[in-house]
């Protein structure tokens, strides 16, 4: 960064894990400079989750509000015009604009004010069943930025493929925290993955609760695990994506008889707690922008069974720090948990494999570094 202007962050809200790394990040910046970001702050029934907020208050990041969530040609071009005259206010040394709408903000408000901060674009995912058009809009872009963070290699491809030279991209996966894990350097063993007959196996997952992420197909594949591993239960940990998709969960968990064995305690503020009560860690989703909660599952110890799409086939290796489930049905997800429960040795050998490989590869302090060194472009 060639000025000592803030660095301006920009993200539709503050929220789930995304949200998580984009706090930790600013907070891990202000120790050095001054930042800003911008968040939608709230909209219908989303809203910068609270604790987010408290937590860049106390590391003093001064917050504003935009709308750059919404895709409407009224509001966006609102909102568009409202961070051009912010831009005129803060002048930025660098704006950091977190997934696709607030980076067609960030570049229209750009062409519209006095200030030529580089813009890096940071893109999430590319879930599916999108419009052409909107496809099309964050394309357009992350085309126009400056460079373009990607923490998938799927999606660094997607951009690639769809016009955004290469040159601009730049794949850089979000470390961990390892300090602050339950698991020190130099002890990665788990402390309980020894599957026993006489125990209940405990199975877990952390996510949104949204189709994308495919609770209902482990929901629906849980009777035919309990058929062959009695009294095995599942806790789905996440906060609510879609509200139409958390109610035929529910639903759904009644009509298969498995209120007992299935439990949903919404968002949880202490996660590697939960963590470390499950025997292993289920991951179906379709695709992820990076797959945090699989790394923290890794992180924590705890044996992963998953669909390895893209996002996690980054850093999964089935038969090495992984056991794959083969297919998208709950048949294939049965068969999968139970192969995996069925051999607690080789569940150990992949939760020490996992563990090692996130200290290894995923330190956060690192990608601090290499985050501030993309700012400095010529």
């Amino acid at each position: 960064m060639t000025s000592r202007g803030p660095i301006l962050h920009v993200a539709p809200f503050l929220w789930s894990g995304a949200g998580g790394v984009i706090t930790r990040l600013c907070e891990a910046q202000r120790s050095r400079r001054p930042v800003v970001i911008v968040t939608t702050s709230r909209s219908g029934g989303l809203r910068d989750w609270p604790d987010y907020r408290r937590r860049l208050r106390r590391a003093g990041v001064e917050h504003r509000t935009v709308d750059v969530f919404h895709r409407d040609a009224g509001t966006f071009w609102a909102g568009s015009e409202a961070f051009a005259r912010l831009l005129d206010e803060v002048r930025p040394s660098v704006v950091h604009a977190h997934a696709g709408v607030p980076t067609c903000s960030a570049v229209v408000a750009r062409d519209r004010s006095g200030v030529a901060a580089p813009i890096i674009a940071q893109m999430y995912s590319w879930g599916p069943e999108r419009p052409a058009w909107m496809d099309q809009q964050d394309l357009w872009g992350f085309s126009r930025a400056d460079r373009v963070v990607c923490s998938a290699r799927a999606y660094h491809d997607v951009l690639v493929e769809g016009g955004v030279p290469r040159a601009k991209t730049t794949y850089l996966p979000w470390g961990l925290p390892l300090e602050e894990l339950p698991f020190r350097a130099g002890r990665p063993t788990p402390r309980r993955h020894l599957v026993s007959a006489a125990r209940r196996p405990a199975i877990g997952f952390v996510g949104r609760i949204e189709p994308r992420k495919g609770q209902l197909l482990l929901v629906e594949a849980l009777p035919r695990i309990r058929a062959r591993v009695p009294g095995a239960t599942l806790e789905l940990v996440g906060p609510p994506g879609d509200t139409a998709y958390e109610a035929e969960l529910r639903r759904r968990v009644s009509a298969l008889g498995l209120d007992d064995a299935v439990a949903l305690p919404g968002r949880v503020r202490r996660v590697f707690d939960r963590l470390r009560t499950w025997d292993i860690f289920v991951s179906v989703s379709s695709d992820e922008g990076q797959g945090l909660a699989v790394l923290e599952a890794l992180a924590a110890g705890v044996p992963v069974v998953a669909r390895v799409v893209p996002g996690v086939e980054d850093f999964l290796r089935p038969a090495a720090n992984c056991h794959a489930i083969s297919g998208p049905t709950p048949r294939h997800i049965a068969d999968a948990v139970v192969d995996a429960l069925a051999d607690p040795v080789r569940l150990v050998r992949f939760a020490v494999a996992g563990r090692r490989l996130v200290e290894r590869r995923y330190d956060w302090a690192q990608t601090v570094a290499s985050m501030e060194r993309l700012y400095r472009l010529p």
